[in-house]
């Protein structure tokens, strides 16, 4: 009986594990044409037809588009198949797994960067990724309050104000010589290496700036 019950409790196990880790595989998401004609995917598609123009792949942006729908909508139809027998099983317990690839990239990427103002001049206390600037850095780069100014396409989250908010009141607090705070998210846009005939890198640009003056005592 131990035996038989080893064996039933490993079959049990392996059926969830297995399920489970079909459900964790990304997906190609659920892209649409209406999507796929964005600024941002156009530019993507259009780099990919060159890509693939390169490589012997007659194609265009069009052809190319509704190709990548395709064949997102029957990743999407064989996922499902394919977790029915446990997908009641996974809605009741709120454990599914899934997650999707990014299917464009983000050529712009941002770094936060804090300044504090005072009579002796400006000074940055934090940037992204500056070895030279880490005031705080081990609270600031933590992945929970990352989430706080880190931002999407569509901007920063709602949390930034109140993050930059009480950044200030923290600078305030600690560096009384400070008389002002000037939070900000400074794009990048990621480009190839310069070639002959590409255009130059484009500069830093600060965005999302939120200015502090130091509360009247």
């Amino acid at each position: 009986m131990s035996t038989r019950g080893a064996r039933a409790r490993a079959a049990v196990i392996a059926y969830f594990v297995l399920f489970n880790a079909l459900a964790a595989l990304p997906t190609a998401g659920e892209p649409s044409l209406e999507r796929m004609q964005r600024p941002f995917e156009r530019e993507e598609l259009t780099r990919w037809v060159g890509l693939l123009r390169s490589a012997g792949v007659d194609t265009d942006a069009e052809r190319l588009a509704r190709g990548y729908v395709t064949f997102s909508a029957w990743v999407e139809r064989a996922r499902a198949v394919a977790l029915s027998p446990i997908e009641d099983f996974m809605a009741l317990t709120l454990t599914h797994q899934g997650w999707r690839l990014f299917g464009t990239p983000d050529r712009s990427v941002s770094a936060l960067r804090v300044t504090a103002h005072s009579a002796t001049g400006d000074e940055v206390l934090y940037e992204s990724g500056n070895p030279d600037r880490r005031w705080h850095a081990a609270f600031l780069e933590y992945r929970r309050i990352r989430a706080d100014y880190n931002p999407s396409r569509r901007g920063p989250p709602a949390t930034y104000g109140a993050f930059a908010k009480r950044l200030s009141d923290e600078i305030f607090a600690t560096l009384p010589h400070v008389r002002a705070v000037t939070v900000a998210l400074v794009e990048t846009r990621v480009q190839l290496p310069p070639e002959v005939g590409r255009a130059p890198q484009a500069p830093a640009e600060a965005r999302h700036v939120l200015e502090f003056a130091r509360p009247r005592s």
